[in-house]
This record gives structure tokens, C-alpha cells and sequence, in this order.
């Protein structure tokens, strides 16, 4: 995306972050082998944003962000936050690895376990509104909340919802 778009700020957003390097750090130190340096230095929720502007050497501010179910709407408010701030363009990328296997039994049975990436470059301008209502059931979606957010924009529908855990999240085209 930096190499066909000129970006000014970058947000990362992931629910679960780094989960499947954090449980082979665990297993390791569980079962008595070592850690390895690598997953040690990239267990943390800020390092894919860190190696991506790394990779394309480039200063470019960027934030991570992970708030539960509503991760991607709350990485909106902070792509938001940088568009009133004066950065012109921003790429927001919401990812999740594969969950390991050993958290599935602790999961709700419909909360999406494999891996995904949406990575999207937004800037200012009128064509959505969003607006928070009272009435979501705070239920774990099928699909993570960036998806059922493209799945319902690409539908073109002039208004959409995304549930979120205790708010609806109602999208309105201009």
C-alpha cells in the first residue's frame, strides 16, 4: 500500500495482536525450552506497525490499537483523530492471525479463529457518516467487525450498521 499510496500516518488494529507468538513464548517457558528472541521481540501489540514502517524506511507517525470487539470502529476514531489533526491520508490495517487452537475452548463458538486483513486508505471528506445508537447486544459476530463493515459498504446500501459490543455503529452514505 505505501508504494501506490502517499501516507502520512498509519493505524494498525488488531483484536488479539500478537496471540500466536505470546502462546509459543508461554508453551516454551510452560514445557522448559527456551524463548525464542524473535517472538520475544515481536510479541508486542505495536511491532507489525513498527516493521512496516521499517521495511518501507519511512518516518510515518503510527498508532496500534486493540479495544475488544470494537477494535476496528475505535481505530476510525483514532483515523479520525489524525485527519483532524491535518494528516491528509491514512492507511488503517485491521488484522488477526490465526487464534492457537488451546484458547478455542474459552472462545464464544462464533468468534472467527482464522486469520484476515483489511487494509484501507482513508481520507477526509463527506461520503460516510457515522453515528453511535443505543440497542447492540454486545453477541460476537460471524465475521470481525472490519468485514461485516466492508461486506455492508460494498453492498451499497445507503445506511448500514455495524454492531460493536455495547453501541451500533450506523454508517450513512451522503
Amino acid at each position: 500500500m505505501l508504494q501506490h499510496h502517499a501516507i502520512d500516518a498509519v493505524v494498525y488494529s488488531s483484536r488479539h495482536g500478537e496471540l500466536e507468538r505470546n502462546y509459543r513464548i508461554l508453551h516454551a517457558l510452560a514445557t522448559g525450552q527456551s524463548v525464542s528472541p524473535t517472538d520475544f521481540a515481536m510479541s508486542v501489540h505495536n511491532s507489525a506497525v513498527g516493521n512496516l514502517t521499517i521495511t518501507a524506511r519511512q518516518a510515518i507517525v503510527s498508532s496500534s490499537i486493540s479495544a475488544g470487539l470494537d477494535t476496528f470502529q475505535q481505530a476510525l476514531c483514532e483515523v479520525l483523530s489524525l485527519l483532524q489533526a491535518g494528516y491528509s491520508r491514512v492507511l488503517l490495517v485491521d488484522f488477526d492471525g490465526a487464534l492457537p487452537e488451546f484458547y478455542h475452548p474459552a472462545l464464544p463458538h462464533q468468534m472467527p479463529t482464522w486469520p484476515y486483513a483489511l487494509a484501507l486508505v482513508i481520507e477526509s471528506g463527506k461520503e460516510l457518516q457515522c453515528e453511535t445508537r443505543s440497542g447492540s447486544t454486545g453477541d460476537e459476530p460471524a465475521l470481525p467487525q472490519s468485514l461485516v463493515f466492508l461486506q455492508r459498504y460494498l453492498s451499497e446500501a445507503r445506511q448500514f450498521v455495524v454492531p460493536g459490543e455495547r453501541l451500533l455503529w450506523q454508517w450513512t452514505r451522503a
